[in-house]
């Protein structure tokens, strides 16, 4: 074995990154779709997928998917989101990511960056859900409801939307060598050190 290889830590596993990437790609696909069918400027979305009826179908059909992959994730990610005393010693720090931080808690796999993103996906995902299964069948609800399901998923797509630009700055730019995480499964151990370093210490005492 390399000393390269060596210094690399796996941090997720096959079906980690498969989920990850399903859930990221079918709401990625979902924002794009959903853009083209809510707004007139962004027609052109529309008239490259086959018209605004085919784009329907296929923001539902993808629609499905994230549904089922939010429910997954929440399965798979909810024990290690699970908020700590110390989570909030390090918000109050916002991480170092905004101003050079001292003594930072130390974090176990996640920081609290990452549950609170993992928690506005499940809340706002379920809620756009929700309100896209009242979108499909509008006629049979009170005209208010069905107004009020229209807004909701709206709104909850946007915040994701945004959500989603933070969190792909963060996993690139902001933090390098992150994105290894969800491609090769892989971190170096310096990363490990400083992002995850209780998480990392358990994992070297199995």
């Amino acid at each position: 074995m390399s000393h390269h290889e060596k210094d690399m830590i796996m941090v997720t596993d096959a079906t980690e990154r498969i989920a990850h990437w399903i859930l990221a790609l079918s709401c990625l696909f979902c924002v794009i779709t959903g853009l083209g069918l809510m707004f007139h400027a962004w027609a052109i979305i529309p008239t490259v997928l086959g018209g605004y009826y085919a784009t329907k179908w296929m923001h539902i059909f993808s629609g499905v998917i994230f549904a089922i992959a939010t429910g997954y994730a929440y399965f798979m990610w909810a024990k290690d989101s699970m908020f700590e005393k110390d989570d909030l010693g390090w918000m109050m720090q916002a991480g170092g990511y905004l101003w050079e931080a001292k003594n930072l808690p130390p974090v176990y796999k996640y920081n609290a960056g990452q549950k609170a993103f993992f928690w506005c996906v499940i809340a706002f995902g379920a809620l756009i859900v929700v309100s896209g299964l009242a979108m499909v069948n509008a006629q049979i609800f009170p005209p208010m409801i069905a107004r009020w399901a229209f807004m909701l998923h709206a709104l909850s797509g946007l915040v994701i939307a945004a959500f989603i630009v933070i969190h792909i700055y963060l996993g690139t730019i902001g933090n390098p060598g992150t994105v290894g995480a969800m491609i090769t499964g892989y971190c170096s151990r310096a990363w490990c050190q400083t992002h995850c370093p209780r998480w990392l210490e358990e994992k070297e005492k199995k």
